[in-house]
């Protein structure tokens, strides 16, 4: 088999096969064969039909079978041989009829990732904040956790609510003396003050006795999401049946004991390095975001149409599953995508472009990602998931997708290295006061 290499442009190679006359005949004589051991005819038994019968009848058969045949094996070998990796699948022209006797010729063309030259790390620059959380900043964190692990208790020494009570009570919504859909409720439980219910509802529940019947009246706002419902005036009849205060556990040895820890300086250390692990784990993706930006104003080179297509239709996706979970039909979401194509196709090839430097750098320094941390990784995601979580793993078993969370592992390794060879200039900061998980939960790890 011969090659030829034809160079359209940095990501784009031609290559002609030549394959040999001999090589031809073998694979027609093998064909044949095949054909001949599963073919009977009148007269004849089978596999003792004429060579001369089998190509009048399955001449044009027999001819397919050898180009899919040759090609086939043919492409896969010249990339081997050629040592090119191919983006997408390569584009065949059109082929001379093989035949028999002659040497068979072949030419397709097909994208690959280009030859990157890696510049000096020293030419990335970027600021990295480092944070401490100081003993207040603890303290605080402390507080607030004590306050999420608080419980709910009756209160005996009162009748009358007071804000920031939870309160046990019995409703009915009324508009115009009609009751409406989800205006009814038995033992519902409400924090008053914590603004969770309809806007005016809460504090009107404030010093009311428990077992007094009493109406309030509240407006929907006009934006709620019951359309129904919304700028209406409605009725709440209500009878208070139970009054819960909030009790927060002691901080000291308590609290400690009820998170499973030896002491509460074991609770303050563990939250430290929770806060300060949050902070500068957000800095430091900032720092990235920053290496990143550069590294596609930096290089300028082609990149392979394939890869950028197949990203500009991933962002156009997201954008018209965005559109149609805010309520927009999806039709009008698929053309607003459609019209911001040519920006989306910009913002690619910059992404792009930046992933293959931070692939070539990975290439370079020996970095890599092996399975049993790509393994780690989807555990982490699954815990994250909570219900979802199998699901979750199950996609994960597409050696696809498994190979996409490998390369972005292994482009975060990169991201990693850089901070440690860049221009890197590091700022110590203080954790501000209020760092509490968006959440509510408290930042604090225990099993």
């Amino acid at each position: 088999m011969q090659l030829d290499i034809e160079e359209l442009s940095p990501v784009r190679k031609r290559v002609r096969i030549t394959v040999s006359a001999p090589q031809v005949d073998s694979a027609f004589s093998k064909t044949y064969n095949r054909i001949a051991q599963r073919t009977s005819l009148p007269g004849f038994r089978r596999g003792k039909v004429p060579m001369s019968h089998l190509r009048k009848r399955f001449g044009a058969q027999a001819t397919a079978d050898v180009t899919e045949q040759l090609v086939g094996e043919a492409w896969g070998k010249a990339l081997d041989d050629l040592a090119l990796t191919p983006v997408g699948q390569p584009d065949f022209d059109a082929a001379d009829r093989v035949q028999q006797g002659k040497d068979f010729v072949f030419t397709f063309t097909v994208e690959v990732t280009p030859d990157i030259e890696v510049r000096p790390y020293g030419d990335l620059e970027a600021k990295l904040e480092t944070f401490t959380a100081s003993e207040a900043v603890v303290d605080h964190e402390l507080e607030h956790l004590a306050e999420q692990l608080a419980s709910w208790e009756p209160v005996e020494d009162r009748t009358v609510t007071q804000d920031g009570d939870m309160v046990v009570l019995d409703y009915a919504g009324s508009i115009d003396g009609e009751a409406f859909a989800g205006g009814t409720a038995e033992d519902a439980e409400l924090e008053l003050g914590s603004g969770r219910f309809i806007p005016g509802f809460e504090p009107q529940l404030v010093g009311k006795t428990v077992g007094e019947e009493f109406t309030i009246e509240v407006e929907f706002p006009a934006d709620y999401p019951a359309e129904h419902l919304a700028g209406k005036t409605a009725q709440f009849a209500c009878t208070i049946k139970d009054i819960k205060a909030k009790v927060i556990p002691e901080i000291g040895q308590p609290l400690a004991d009820q998170l499973g820890e030896e002491s509460l300086d074991a609770v303050k250390a563990q939250l430290k390095t929770r806060i300060e692990g949050r902070f500068n784990g957000a800095a430091s993706d900032e720092a990235k975001r920053q290496l990143k930006a550069q590294i596609a104003d930096q290089y300028d080179f082609e990149v392979p149409a394939a890869l950028v297509d197949a990203g500009v239709e991933d962002k156009k996706s997201e954008l018209i599953s965005e559109a149609v979970k805010g309520g927009k039909d999806f039709a009008a979401a698929r053309a607003e995508a459609d019209e911001q194509a040519p920006t989306l196709r910009d913002e690619v090839i910059r992404d792009v472009r930046m992933e293959l430097v931070l692939d070539a750098m990975a290439d370079k320094e020996a970095i890599d990602v092996e399975a049993h941390e790509v393994n780690a990784q989807i555990e982490q995601m699954v815990r994250v998931m909570g219900q979802y979580g199998a699901r979750l793993r199950q996609a994960y078993r597409d050696p696809n997708r498994r190979a996409g969370l490998r390369r972005r592992m292994r482009q975060d390794k990169v991201l990693d290295f850089l901070l440690t060879k860049a221009n890197v200039a590091t700022v110590e900061r203080e954790v501000p006061m209020h760092v509490h998980d968006d959440d509510g939960d408290h930042a604090h790890d225990h099993d």
